[in-house]
């Protein structure tokens, strides 16, 4: 018996100890292809959507007065009645001859059926499932996900943001309740660059090469924003944020739905906080996805600890990712505050330099603080025995949640 238990985790080990060796390689065979990108700065009008039912709205008028194409990628698409709108309205489109492209994360999409794709390959929608399993780094593919959520419209409309697309996003899961996301509706030259990110994205994920049109430039108004667009995996993700953190001399607001920084990023905090620096943090009071709320809560109290205001948000659930350095820099992106989002997935940031939209983004976030309770010391010490056994989790082990 002891001898066959000795096998048992021999094995164990060994399967870890490959798991392992393979995720390294196939990350670093990966990301050293696919670097860091941060596009010129353009100009556009930037609209900002915190509520589901806001966004959905747009997006489906957009879509429906597209001429030329509509490129989509989302991280999740669920099987419901607003994603079936979605799709239906893809349909028409492709059926009036416009060029659709949809794709959706291989994990994320698993509410797509055989059926449903084989419908609108048969209308004409172009559809792939994105970062399917790949040899011969089987186990580094079954992790790294595409977590990007863009949209591009005839070369002038697109989309970047938390949002994906299904019934929950508009408030209408029961558990969750309330959702409160941000997502960002561009309207200008920059359209060009997420076009061109998803397009390589296609082509990595279909063999099929197609290139982007021709930058499509629009007329400049009063009302425009000045902004970058950001397309990173891995490390690179993380010395953006790691940069911008160093940039702030007065405030940090960080929004997020997971908050589980490395050791590197916490010392990035706490010498901002011995420059003077006001650090706010915003995250979900319950969650969706229970087994990161452990690992966060070290990382949550060092951040209390050491002088931060720290935000519970309890009207609902929030999954905005959003970071403000000094009223100069707003942040919008994909990603999350979490190993996945630094280390393994594809994602996607706008970077925002506008005084006006990023008043309108501290006013958004201000009502999130109105909806949150205040972390206390009273809160620490009630957490669950049961989630405190797990604040020691290995690190390499929560990567993978």
């Amino acid at each position: 018996m002891f001898k066959k238990l000795m096998v048992i985790l021999l094995l164990i080990t060994c399967f870890f100890l490959l798991f392992q060796w393979d995720v390294k390689q196939g990350y670093k065979k990966y990301t050293k292809a696919h670097p860091y990108t941060e596009t010129t700065a353009y100009t556009g009008k930037l609209t900002m959507f915190p509520e589901g039912s806001k966004l959905y709205t747009s997006l489906l008028t957009d879509m429906k007065q597209a001429e030329s194409y509509i490129y989509l990628q989302f991280f999740i698409f669920r099987d419901d009645p607003i994603s079936m709108k979605f799709i239906e309205l893809l349909k028409e489109k492709a059926k009036h001859g416009v060029d659709v492209k949809f794709s959706v994360d291989r994990f994320g999409g698993k509410d797509i059926s055989s059926s449903l794709i084989k419908e609108m390959e048969e209308s004409g929608i172009e559809f792939a499932f994105s970062r399917p399993l790949q040899f011969p780094h089987l186990f580094y593919s079954l992790n790294h996900r595409n977590h990007r959520k863009l949209v591009a419209i005839d070369g002038h409309t697109s989309y970047i943001g938390g949002f994906n697309i299904g019934e929950e996003y508009l408030g209408n899961n029961e558990k969750l309740g309330y959702w409160r996301d941000y997502h960002l509706r561009i309207q200008g030259n920059g359209t060009y660059e997420i076009e061109k990110q998803f397009l390589k994205d296609w082509g990595e994920d279909t063999g099929a090469t197609k290139n982007p049109h021709s930058l499509n430039k629009t007329a400049s108004s009063n009302n425009q924003s000045a902004y970058q667009l950001v397309f990173a995996t891995g490390e690179t993700l993380e010395n953006q944020v790691l940069e911008l953190i160093k940039q702030a001399k007065k405030e940090l607001i960080i929004a997020t739905p997971y908050f589980i920084p490395n050791d590197t990023i916490m010392d990035a905090f706490e010498d901002a906080k011995e420059r003077g620096v006001t650090i706010t943090l915003i995250v979900p009071d319950t969650t969706d996805a229970w087994f990161t709320k452990p690992p966060s809560y070290p990382k949550t109290e060092e951040l209390f600890n050491e002088g931060a205001t720290v935000y519970l948000y309890t009207k609902g659930f929030f999954h905005g990712k959003v970071m403000i350095i000094d009223d100069k820099v707003a942040n919008v992106s994909t990603a999350n505050w979490d190993p996945r989002s630094f280390y393994l997935n594809d994602e996607a940031s706008c970077l925002v330099y506008d005084q006006r939209f990023i008043e309108q983004v501290k006013k958004e976030l201000k009502q999130d603080m109105k909806d949150s309770r205040k972390l206390t010391r009273e809160i620490i010490d009630d957490i669950p025995i049961w989630e405190k056994s797990l604040v020691n989790t290995p690190e390499w082990i929560y990567y993978y949640f």
